[in-house]
């Protein structure tokens, strides 16, 4: 444990980041057209008719649901020139995924700083989401685009931090440089919250479902999540793995480790399990999540 030191006095206390958190008016609003795709993509009364409607009304959206529609990945021999039957060629699950991704990587900030390189942070995030899907599958769990959602928005409160408490997010940062400490205990012991606790409150602000926000709030300890365990556990082991198949892995997850329990929620037989998965898959999941970056940040997002 770090020893307190006269800086991190007179930091402001949990409830008032949260309250700030909570009023800063510039905080992105979940795009409205991405919330409304995903409640009628999971209504097992929608058509693709209603949904291409939907999708038509956003001209960009539009363009850019058509050009993955018509990438390679797909195959189709002909061109797709409607959203309906690009829906159709998709599936409404990829198409939670996409646009739910392609909206907020339109919507969040992606401009980085030397303590913050925003492009490593994107690919990291849809790394994340890309390997808690492709892992629900593999472990049999319902894949739905929450299972991706949470994934890729699991690390969202570290944006906030930086755009909004700069100066902290700058002290957080020399200490753990200075110090060898974990991101989670510096920002502790700066903010009295971490950037894991800002991501649950900015997913509350979204109204965006319940355990969806758990799982953003609780990637790092999902043994204390009530509502859904299994896709908190999902997200932390999507966050563990994206790391260790990557070749530069996220600053603030520097030191983190796999927690047993979540592993043992999944069944797993604690961390060495997951080792041996990252081993086995390490191909398939790298595919996996180039497959997504190319959809998203290269079709889809403005990266």
């Amino acid at each position: 444990m770090i020893a307190e030191t006269d800086h991190t006095r007179g930091k402001m206390t949990r409830d008032r980041i949260r309250e700030k958190v909570k009023t800063i008016i510039q905080l992105p609003a979940l795009p409205a057209v991405a919330k409304t795709v995903t409640d009628l993509a999971d209504d097992p009364r929608t058509s693709a008719a209603k949904l291409g409607k939907i999708i038509s009304a956003d001209q960009a959206l539009t363009a850019k649901v058509l050009k993955i529609a018509n990438s390679p990945f797909y195959g189709y021999p002909k061109r797709i020139s409607t959203v309906q039957f690009a829906i159709i060629v998709m599936g409404f699950e990829v198409l939670k995924e996409l646009v739910t991704g392609i909206s907020l990587v339109s919507s969040i900030e992606k401009d980085g700083d030397e303590a913050f390189e925003g492009t490593q942070f994107w690919e990291h995030s849809i790394s994340t989401g890309s390997i808690a899907h492709r892992l629900a599958q593999d472990l049999g769990y319902r894949v739905s685009g929450e299972v991706f959602v949470a994934g890729l928005l699991h690390d969202m409160g570290v944006t906030v931090l930086h755009r909004y408490f700069n100066k902290d997010f700058h002290e957080v940062r020399e200490m753990v440089r200075n110090t060898g400490c974990r991101y989670l205990e510096a920002e502790e012991q700066v903010l009295g919250v971490t950037h894991a606790d800002v991501g649950g409150w900015l997913a509350e602000r979204w109204n965006l479902p319940d355990h969806l926000a758990e799982a953003i709030r609780f990637h790092h300890t999902p043994s204390v999540a009530a509502k859904n365990p299994e896709l908190a556990a999902l997200t932390h082991c999507a966050d563990m793995l994206a790391n260790r198949i990557s070749p530069a892995p996220a600053d603030f997850d520097r030191g983190n480790e796999c927690d047993d329990e979540a592993c043992r929620l999944l069944g797993l037989d604690g961390h060495e399990a997951l080792e041996e998965y990252a081993r086995n898959y390490s191909e398939v999941l790298q595919d996996a999540v180039q497959h997504s970056k190319d959809l998203i940040m290269r079709h889809g997002g403005t990266l």
